[in-house]
């Protein structure tokens, strides 16, 4: 509680000062301070009294100070003024004084290890041979008398990435501090630490902070990110196209492939690991140190004991006037705290070894030898320090040979020793064979993850997951403003694709009686009349059992396009909510929901919940699904509930998913729909996780499993097939390393599949293929004399245009998805090898078939152009997507392909094709596989998704 104040006067002549409120005693004052503090302080009124007025004169009255410091009496600031100027100047000059000289403190203390601000904004960019000095030492580059006698000693520590899982994870920072700390400093040796590209920004940075707390020198080689991403993969230097799919390399053993994988990321690894690369820096950078004499160019693992020093300095004193080069042999440590018991000796070091250069020394390190294929070893080889290893014999033609022996052959002797810091991994350091082929394994396998997961991290930053793969989201958004435009042909279009929608309600609404109703105008829901059920006033309707056969994906995937289409440009609920409900009962085979309320089967809301509705859009749940949608509920008395055949939930045995309906049907139109009803809330968010769990299942069977490798290898248009459904579920399930991966490898099938003219042969031989399997063939044909297995009927141009356009149509639907993704290279100008490409394969396809539609028949011009059409528009997309043409023939391709299509010769783009439903033919092998083909098309497994026009601008 707050003392009382004190009212007393007092004789103005006394001298002591009096006991006031506002003049406390000492003690007084510190409890009144504990009470009074900030905001709380208080003025108090004691009226009118002549000793409070000659108070006021000595003492400040307005506030109760806050500080001892801030309390500053009247007589002091009394006597202040009274002082004359001259005094006042100098005691203001001895301020000014002071200031000044802690300045220099001030600077210290700001440059002193403690600091831990942010790193300095980076540079501009460098060349690889450009330095950044630490800026709390000497310049790395000082300037010397020019009769400098050299004999110092460089020691460099390459510090790069840490690769796990041949490295544990921050085992580069722990063993860079374990140097710093613990490592002894050696007479007449300049240590500077080479920081080689890291990518990772924020471990550079905490790099660079712990060189600056122990003030020690370092050069930096940025990683720039802009050079990184114009580097490719190799993948056309192998000894046949598309290699990694050749019988040659299934039978490699599991190390031999993952070294053939190695090679195509040879120019990404020389980049980003710059092994080689970092020791030729260093010692560059020593050659323009004047008193350099020995330049040590070490791994940043590397530690240097006082007794394992000493004795390379004796050796170097002692041979450094006739050699040129010393071998320091390592030893691999488990534990780095064996350093710190002081049992300085000589261990066994069998490992590579480290290698010093005097400073006229000549040689250097292969850029060409990326990390991981002997980029060390190549060089000790060609100095004569590993003559029995036998490098010069090249493993497989397509690696980089070693160079000849180097006119210093011989000059080199072995000092000394070294200890390499301890990794992570007990198994791997140590001295056994297996260890050693752990090791390599590891590497290889770190590489590859490294790389990867750079390259993903790169591309997420811009790829979006929600965004549509097949499709595009803008040309159909412009569409569906030509639709409100009343524009003719996409008028007729979604004419047609309303009328295809209502057949497919009408045929479904069996199973979904209660969701059907309502027409393209989007009117009221209305409920058809059928057998049900009654129970106290609430209509349960049980539909017959769905058989779901083994052939059902195509229709399924088909008949969701078309409805979620309607839907996009219609507005009609009906159709979406359709589509929604085949998606749960025949993919997450759920129950099938009426209306929103069935959204959460647990709760049962009473007729007056409307007054509830508030807080529908409250907090982080969304607004209701339906009644965003619609505006409007659907009555109680159509509300129905429908089980699946199956058991609920149970996604990991979805039957649809495992059939050979997979290798003739397209999943990325279907993906694209999912993505579209999530988007327009007829999919609940737990459903489209649902839908990327199953999903992903079934990647990971495509990608794992011995039937899915086997269809990666087909040599045709379902190797292509497969590509694009791994693309586009990659991409639907947000694995952006696998989208990547396939999206780059797929381009070593153009070189195997299209000759430089454009011929499809592996599409001839898998029709010839299919003629021999045909039961009516032993009757009609007979077998090549060479016994080649070629049937003597060759195939009607038909059956050749559609297996031919299968396959382009698949490649330019591919090429669009990753052109859409916008974060993969492009695909449709990729040359291979042999000079093939895939935009040249489809112009020279259209091409030819379009000088042959002279002398066809008025029905066979139409079901020929049912397929060129599509393939013409959708080749025109795919080269106003991609980077402009670069050759003669690739502009002159993009020009007659621009010109094709606005000349509409194959017909009008918003032409919906009808396709027959019987084919006649001479050859009743070529009838049986025309009807193949058509049956193929009824059963909902075309070579395009339906109303394609309807995503092209």
């Amino acid at each position: 509680m707050m003392p009382p104040f004190s009212h007393e006067t007092h004789n103005t002549s006394s001298p002591p000062l009096p006991s006031s409120p506002l003049s406390p005693s000492i003690e007084h004052n510190r409890t009144f301070r504990r009470h009074l503090s900030g905001s709380d302080m208080i003025t108090v009124d004691v009226g009118q009294n002549n000793n409070l007025s000659n108070m006021n004169k000595r003492y400040y009255k307005d506030k109760a100070p806050t500080s001892r410091l801030l309390y500053l009496p009247a007589r002091t600031a009394r006597k202040y003024k009274q002082q004359p100027r001259w005094l006042k100047l100098l005691l203001l000059l001895v301020g000014l004084m002071l200031l000044f000289g802690y300045v220099p403190f001030f600077n210290f203390m700001k440059d002193l290890p403690l600091d831990l601000s942010p790193p300095r904004p980076p540079h501009q960019p460098l060349n690889d041979n450009s330095v950044i000095n630490n800026p709390h030492q000497q310049p790395l580059a000082v300037a010397y008398p020019d009769n400098t006698p050299r004999d110092q000693l460089i020691l460099y520590r390459i510090i790069g990435n840490d690769l796990p899982p041949r490295h544990k994870e921050g085992q580069t920072l722990s063993n860079l501090q374990f140097i710093l700390e613990h490592e002894p400093e050696f007479p007449n040796t300049r240590k500077i630490f080479l920081l080689n590209r890291i990518s990772n920004s924020a471990n550079e940075a905490t790099i660079i902070r712990l060189l600056d707390r122990h003030h020690k020198e370092y050069i930096r080689l940025p990683f720039e990110e802009d050079v990184y991403k114009q580097l490719d993969f190799r993948l056309e230097d192998f000894t046949e196209p598309d290699f990694l799919h050749s019988d040659d390399y299934r039978r490699y053993s599991k190390v031999a492939k993952l070294r053939a994988l190695d090679y195509t990321y040879h120019d990404k690894n020389l980049y980003a690991m710059n092994n080689n690369g970092g020791r030729n820096t260093a010692i560059e950078h020593a050659r323009t140190i004047k008193n350099a004499k020995w330049i040590m160019p070490f791994d940043g693992n590397c530690y240097l004991s006082n007794n394992g020093f000493q004795e390379i300095k004796n050796q170097l004193d002692h041979h450094g006037s006739s050699t040129k080069y010393f071998i320091v042999p390592m030893t691999r440590l488990l534990n780095n705290s064996v350093l710190l018991n002081n049992l300085d000796e000589r261990p066994k070091a069998p490992e590579e070894p480290q290698i010093i250069f005097r400073h006229d020394a000549t040689e250097e390190y292969n850029l060409n030898m990326r990390y991981g294929r002997r980029s060390k070893l190549e060089l000790l080889w060609t100095l004569g320090a590993l003559e029995n290893r036998r490098l010069s014999r090249p493993t497989v033609p397509w690696e980089p040979s070693e160079r000849p022996y180097s006119q210093d052959k011989g000059n080199f002797r072995s000092i000394g020793w070294v200890f390499r810091l301890f990794s992570g991994n007990p198994q791997q350091e140590e001295n056994k064979k297996e260890a050693s082929s752990i090791r390599a394994f590891n590497r290889l396998l770190a590489i590859q993850s490294s790389l990867d997961s750079l390259d993903e991290s790169i591309a997420r930053r811009e790829y979006r997951q929600d965004k549509m793969f097949l499709y595009n989201n803008k040309a159909m958004a412009t569409i569906r403003y030509g639709y409100w435009n009343k524009d003719q042909g996409i008028t007729a279009v979604v004419k047609t694709l309303v009328a295809r929608a209502d057949t497919i309600m009408d045929d479904l609404y069996t199973y979904y009686p209660s969701v059907v109703g309502g027409g393209a105008d989007g009117g009221d829901t209305t409920t058809r009349s059928t057998d049900t059920t009654t129970q106290q006033g609430d209509t349960t309707v049980t539909p017959p059992t769905l058989s779901i056969g083994p052939e059902r994906l195509g229709p399924l995937s088909q008949n969701v396009t078309i409805l979620t289409l309607a839907h996009y440009f219609v507005g009609n609920d009906s159709y979406g909510k359709m589509a929604a409900n085949m998606i749960r009962v025949h993919l997450l085979e759920e129950k099938a929901m009426a209306d929103e309320d069935q959204y959460s089967s647990a709760r049962r809301i009473p007729d007056d919940s409307h007054l509830l509705d508030f807080l529908s859009d409250q907090g982080y749940s969304f607004p209701s699904l339906g009644r965003l949608a619609t505006g409007s509920s659907t009555p109680k008395h159509h509300h129905a509930s429908f089980s699946s055949s199956a058991s609920t939930g149970n996604s990991n045995s979805n039957r649809l998913l495992n059939t050979s309906d997979l290798t003739k049907t397209d999943l990325s139109s279907l993906l694209d729909c999912v993505r579209l009803l999530r988007r327009m809330q007829l999919l609940t968010h737990k459903e489209y996780i649902y839908m990327q769990a199953m999903t992903a299942d079934f990647l990971e069977y495509l990608v794992t499993s011995p039937a899915g490798i086997h269809l990666a290898q087909m040599t045709d248009h379902r190797g292509v097939l497969y590509d694009l459904q791994v693309t586009s579920l990659a991409a639907f399930t947000n694995d952006v390393r696998l989208l990547l991966r396939v999206a780059n490898r797929c381009r070593m099938r153009i070189g195997k599949q299209f000759t430089p003219t454009g011929e499809q042969p592996y599409q001839q031989l898998r029709l010839h293929s299919m003629m021999m399997t045909t039961p009516t063939m032993t009757t009609t044909t007979g077998l090549r004399e060479d016994g080649g297995g070629e049937p003597a009927t060759l195939p009607s141009w038909q059956a050749l245009l559609h297996y031919e356009s299968l396959n382009l149509q698949y490649w330019t639907s591919l090429a669009r998805g990753i052109q859409n993704t916008g974060v993969v290279k492009d695909i449709w100008h990729y040359t291979a090898k042999n000079g093939a490409s895939i935009s040249h394969s489809v112009t020279r396809h259209l091409q030819a078939y379009a000088e042959k539609a002279v002398g066809w028949t008025d029905q066979e011009r139409a079901w020929a152009y049912s397929k060129l059409r599509p393939l013409l528009m959708m080749a025109k997309e795919a080269y106003q997507h991609s980077t402009m043409p670069t050759t003669t023939s690739q502009q002159a391709d993009r020009q007659w392909i621009e010109d094709m299509a606005e000349r509409q010769v194959f017909g009008d783009v918003y032409t919906v094709d009808q396709q027959p439903v019987h084919f006649n033919h001479e050859d009743p092998i070529m009838n049986e596989i025309m009807q193949a083909i058509l049956d193929d098309q009824a059963k909902g497994r075309p070579s395009i998704s339906p109303f394609w026009m309807l995503s092209i601008v």
